[in-house]
């Protein structure tokens, strides 16, 4: 291929990538994941913490101008879904990738060619200002059907201040065996 046509590829491909950037998709989607501080960024956006976002122009962003989006797309899904408009409209595998993940699953599918593995990477990162816990130390609830004797026991326990709440006393116990 001549010199001259490779570079005005390479243009037209700049100009078109500019232009992206440019689309308030991109700009809005890079502000609220900059905002819940899952992205940092040299672009002069700025953060937002308090905007809905279309989850189709997240995909659209990161598919189109910046893949980063969809590396930690899952992890924003799941620590802060208020934040997402139309979940109910999001693609299968997306879905599928975001329930396995929720799941504390080791291996899973890709999604847009980004490994499953960075996607639950950034699902299990503490966040700076700690507003989220890692997937995979989020507590899961159980229901107990424990003697009368048993619960007193526990109560016990949290008066005497050997432990804060009777489910830390229970893990305890359980560390134990």
């Amino acid at each position: 291929m001549p010199r001259k046509t490779l570079k005005d590829k390479i243009k037209k491909k700049a100009a078109l990538n500019e232009a992206h950037r440019k689309d308030i998709r991109f700009i809005k989607t890079i502000a609220v994941l900059k905002g819940k501080g899952l992205l940092r960024t040299n672009l002069p956006i700025a953060a937002t913490k308090s905007a809905r976002l279309d989850i189709n122009h997240a995909i659209w962003a990161g598919r189109t101008v910046e893949p980063r989006i969809l590396e930690v797309l899952p992890a924003a899904i799941l620590h802060f879904p208020k934040t997402f408009l139309n979940l109910a409209n999001m693609p299968p595998d997306l879905e599928k990738v975001v329930k396995m993940i929720r799941a504390n699953k080791e291996d899973g599918e890709d999604f847009e060619g980004i490994p499953f593995a960075k996607m639950r990477h950034w699902a299990n990162t503490q966040l700076r200002d700690r507003r989220t816990k890692p997937v995979e130390t989020l507590k899961q609830t159980r229901t107990f059907r424990l003697r009368q004797d048993a619960i007193d026991k526990l109560a016990k326990l949290v008066e005497a201040g050997t432990f804060p709440d009777q489910t830390s006393a229970i893990e305890a116990a359980i560390d134990k065996l």
